[in-house]
């Protein structure tokens, strides 16, 4: 018979010997789990077990949604903390997450930080017209706390294409503010058109605490370059930053002083 040290294996302890009387020591609760006694630091960590264990088996996670209106807002306050809308595919169409009235049970109302990226041509008028009012009841009313802008390239512009569109007209404009205070520059006259003064209008009356702007390194209108930081080794950027950032953050403060307000003072040229 095999041995195990200096015992034989057959003297080694069975667990079927185990005596019922010591089985029935062990008790298992079987009522209902009070959740909602644990800590709330505990609640958050199983919360985003769940929630992200679903996101990465790619189900959503709708039936932890429906338990009950005390889950739903804090699971919903997890899952929506921060959100990226990607409307580079919208043309001029709004985005529904942001025109969707502000319920109880509305997802926006739960976002902490929102990443938007979109077009200047197709998509400034929506900031300034349509999603400031959102935007701000999502401050005021939800948690919105960051709001981070990004304006994609000009591609196609008509410098490629030799088109006219509404970037594509230059002229004097009247500086109203900032360094050059009564100037006149050359620029785009849509700078000066009711959705670009309105974009303006929302950075600058907005109740966001925090509003991050940022352009396209590699091809932006060179509006934007007077409000972004200047090359270290001193180069020009003519819209075409030199080096390996992907995206140029803008002096909204800078900006909105300078071109709220601008007006154009003298004949129309095209690009």
């Amino acid at each position: 018979m095999g041995k195990f040290g200096s015992r034989s294996i057959a003297f080694r302890p069975q667990l079927n010997n185990v005596s019922e009387k010591h089985r029935a020591i062990t008790k298992y609760w079987t009522g209902p789990f009070r959740f909602f006694d644990l800590p709330p630091e505990l609640r958050d960590h199983i919360l985003k077990l769940l929630l992200f264990d679903s996101c990465a088996s790619g189900r959503y996670p709708a039936r932890l949604f429906l338990i009950c209106r005390r889950i739903y807002a804090e699971a919903a306050s997890i899952f929506y903390d921060e959100v990226f809308l990607e409307n580079m595919g919208l043309s001029g169409t709004p985005d529904r997450f942001l025109t969707t009235s502000l319920t109880r049970v509305a997802p926006r109302q739960y976002v902490r930080n929102l990443r938007m990226r979109f077009e200047i041509k197709d998509q400034i008028h929506l900031v300034g017209e349509l999603y400031s009012t959102a935007l701000n009841e999502m401050a005021e009313e939800g948690n919105l706390q960051h709001l981070r802008l990004e304006i994609e390239n000009c591609f196609p512009s008509c410098e490629f294409w030799g088109y006219e569109d509404d970037l594509s007209a230059y002229g004097d404009i009247l500086v109203p503010g900032g360094k050059g205070k009564g100037t006149v520059i050359s620029g785009p006259l849509f700078i000066t058109r009711t959705p670009f003064q309105g974009f303006l209008k929302f950075l600058d009356e907005s109740k966001i605490p925090k509003i991050t702007l940022l352009v396209d390194a590699k091809d932006h209108s060179t509006f934007w370059c007077p409000f972004h930081r200047v090359h270290s080794k001193g180069w020009k950027c003519d819209g075409q930053w030199k080096g390996n950032s992907r995206l140029l953050k803008i002096n909204c403060s800078n900006l909105v002083k300078a071109l709220r307000g601008a007006q154009a003072t003298g004949p129309m040229r095209d690009c």
